[in-house]
């Protein structure tokens, strides 16, 4: 007879798993981004060995998730709506150079995913291309950014929008003199997800003084 304690870790285990694979990371990715060994991780989505809250709780913000979310505590099979307060949102980045917060909930079967970036002087996503399947609405609420779209500019202005392909090469970055601020929503939500966590986490330069 299976014990709880083996059912409840064995679907801890499998939540972690489809949540990484989701998110399109792999074992090692998923290490880097939430300081949690690589062996660990690996450990803990075969169910062996029982995680600490410590390391559920590194893994679950390497995820961009809560931990509620992993041990199962918090979506019911009814979440259709989720209101989030402005303090209980999921932020990441580094202050003066890089923040990204997420805005949308965790719906059963969701289908859209909603952050919003501030983007300091002389900071961008990166070199490296960003590119996913679903399309992304970009709208600034001040300042400017400026998109790459495959290898086209266009400076996006407080008030304005950009729709697009995600499938399409892009980047952005802040070519003005203080700081910009602007949403990302996109249709496939792991996939965004795993790309503004990517850009968040990943060594930011100082923001250009001013």
């Amino acid at each position: 007879m299976t014990h709880p304690v083996d059912e409840e870790l064995a679907q801890i285990s499998q939540r972690i798993r489809r949540r990484r694979e989701q998110a399109s990371l792999t074992l090692q990715e998923l290490a880097k981004r939430s300081g949690v060994a690589t062996s660990t991780i690996q450990k803990v989505e075969t169910a062996q060995m029982i995680p600490s809250v410590a390391v559920l709780m590194k893994i679950a913000r390497g995820l961009s998730c809560r931990i509620t979310e992993l041990v199962g505590d918090e979506i019911e099979e009814d979440a259709t709506l989720v209101h989030l307060p402005k303090d209980a949102r999921h932020r990441f980045g580094k202050p003066n150079a890089l923040m990204v917060e997420r805005l949308s909930g965790d719906l059963i079967d969701v289908q859209l995913e909603t952050w919003r970036v501030t983007l300091y002087p002389g900071v961008s996503s990166g070199e490296e291309l960003i590119r996913y399947n679903g399309e992304q609405l970009v709208i600034c609420e001040e300042g400017t950014v400026t998109f790459t779209v495959s290898g086209r500019e266009i400076k996006v202005g407080a008030g304005d929008s950009l729709h697009f392909k995600a499938s399409l090469p892009h980047t952005w970055r802040n070519d003005g003199e203080r700081a910009t601020r602007f949403l990302i929503s996109g249709t496939l939500p792991a996939k965004l997800r795993a790309a503004m966590q990517a850009r968040a986490l990943r060594e930011v330069p100082a923001a250009r003084a001013r």
